[in-house]
């Protein structure tokens, strides 16, 4: 039997009506009509079917919760497992441009997963024929998955398994190269209820010492403070239109950077591609602010959640990540200024997130009794309180990792992919940076009542994201 992690479990048992916790990929693919979307679409039915068995069983399971919240929930195997019921096929609605691909996607992401299910969903979508940098007649494939289930690393892994390197017929799937996890299909046998509400009696009584010896272990990282950036002063975060309640509908988009820019900017300015993208992010938050005469005195600030996993798990189940705080910069105009000062603030705070307080933290929540968590979260939730905090962030924004070059399903040719993430309580704003081997795409996810249709902060974001690239490749004056 597997029992959900901490974190996992506050994931599953907290969700929200209107702020369901999975994670989101578009992937878009060269089919050349409808007979490359019916070989894609078969390929997908075929590898999900092997992964699922030898390397991803996990797919397979669904959640067995306890009443009352007397202890985590389990990963049990669904004996009624239907995979017909999670792969399943449209057409693009005309006009088939991008914004009737984003309205799909965006009503593909406000749908929660049906838990009584194992928490994945797939939608081959064909007659991609008029969005603008890719080939007529491509196909594209949503995905999306419970953020309990695995995090956003781990979920790269799945979907690069279901392609090929090749782009022949027969050509070995990427999954028959990757190891195997320390996870078979016989751990998810479900616990008879005796030795489930036996160990939740004996959790109850463990718990309380376990969590006073982490306690003990964790306090000299739980009272470091956070180091300020030397000349940066200590600032409140602003409450913007970001952090209002969320609603149950959900607004998408993206812009894109090409990748070769962005190495030489790296070399030139010494900074990460994730600082680039950070210092895209502001701007475009500057600018449509601006434009909305909201723009804060106090600059915008966002988490950065940090993977924590050791390289030798790769790929495991759950969530491993911490995460640090990281300043925007957002009174910055100049793109060089502010690239500067996020560099430096964020390259402090990533390291404070992977050793300080924020991670200390997150290794309480697999100590504390999940009922005492959920039933605080429900009271801050249903008396309204949650909004009535004060913000601790503004945004998130989340690196993840991109795949490997030259990948096909059923031999059509990746050609690009978008990740999009969840949306919190009085956290309506998420960007997700994904890389190809010619490309790094910043996509975001919100709300209607937060960014209208979208297209107003995309605009402002591509204009961002060349601005930068122009004012940081330029030869100073």
């Amino acid at each position: 039997m597997r029992q959900l992690g901490g974190l996992d479990n506050l994931m599953i048992e907290g969700e929200l009506p209107a702020i369901p916790m999975h994670i989101c990929a578009l992937m878009l693919y060269e089919t050349r009509g409808k007979r490359g979307a019916e070989r894609l679409a078969v390929a997908l039915q075929d590898n999900f079917e092997a992964i699922s068995h030898d390397l991803f069983p996990i797919l397979r399971c669904r959640v067995d919760t306890l009443m009352l919240e007397l202890d985590k929930a389990y990963w049990v195997e669904d004996t009624h497992f239907d995979q017909a019921y999670h792969v399943t096929r449209v057409a693009l609605p005309k006009p088939r441009t991008w914004d009737a691909l984003y309205r799909l996607f965006g009503q593909f992401h406000a749908q929660p997963l049906d838990r009584t299910r194992p928490l994945w969903q797939v939608m081959v979508v064909e007659d991609l024929d008029a969005l603008d940098s890719v080939p007529h007649g491509s196909t594209a494939v949503f995905f999306k998955i419970h953020h309990a289930v695995m995090d956003g690393k781990s979920a790269i892994r799945l979907a690069s398994s279901l392609h090929t390197v090749g782009q022949e017929p027969g050509s070995p799937l990427l999954a028959d190269s990757m190891p195997r996890g320390d996870v078979t299909e016989a751990e998810f046998q479900a616990p008879p209820w005796w030795l489930k509400y036996g160990l939740a009696w004996w959790h109850g009584i463990e718990q309380p010492l376990e969590m006073a010896v982490t306690l003990l272990r964790l306090l000299p990282g739980l009272l470091q403070s956070e180091e300020s950036p030397p000349g940066d002063k200590a600032q409140g975060v602003p409450r913007t239109r970001f952090n209002q309640p969320v609603t149950a509908d959900r607004v998408v988009g993206h812009a894109r950077m090409e990748m070769a820019d962005l190495r030489r900017i790296e070399k030139k300015h010494h900074c990460t591609i994730n600082d680039i993208a950070l210092c895209a992010v502001g701007g475009a938050l500057r600018e449509y602010l601006l434009a909305l005469d909201e723009l804060p005195a106090e600059d915008l600030q966002a988490l950065m959640p940090i993977d924590v996993r050791r390289r030798d798990k790769d790929g495991t189940m759950g969530n491993q990540v911490s995460a640090a705080r990281v300043r925007l910069y957002t009174h910055i105009d100049d793109p060089r200024e502010r690239l500067r000062a996020i560099s430096e603030h964020a390259t402090r705070r990533k390291h404070s997130g992977r050793k300080g307080a924020s991670r200390t933290a997150l290794a309480l929540v697999d100590e504390i009794h999940p009922a005492i968590i959920l039933a605080l979260g429900h009271w801050l939730h249903q008396a309204g309180h949650l909004e009535k905090l004060p913000p601790t962030v503004n945004t998130v924004i989340t690196n993840v990792p991109g795949m490997p070059d030259d990948l096909y399903l059923g031999g059509a040719r990746l050609i690009d992919y978008l990740g999009f993430g969840p949306l919190a309580p009085g956290l309506r704003l998420f960007h997700t940076v994904s890389s190809t081997s010619t490309h790094v795409n910043i996509s975001f996810a919100s709300t209607a009542e937060c960014l209208a249709d979208g297209s107003a902060y995309k605009a402002a974001l591509a204009r961002s994201c060349a601005a930068v690239t122009d004012s940081l490749l330029a030869r100073p004056h």
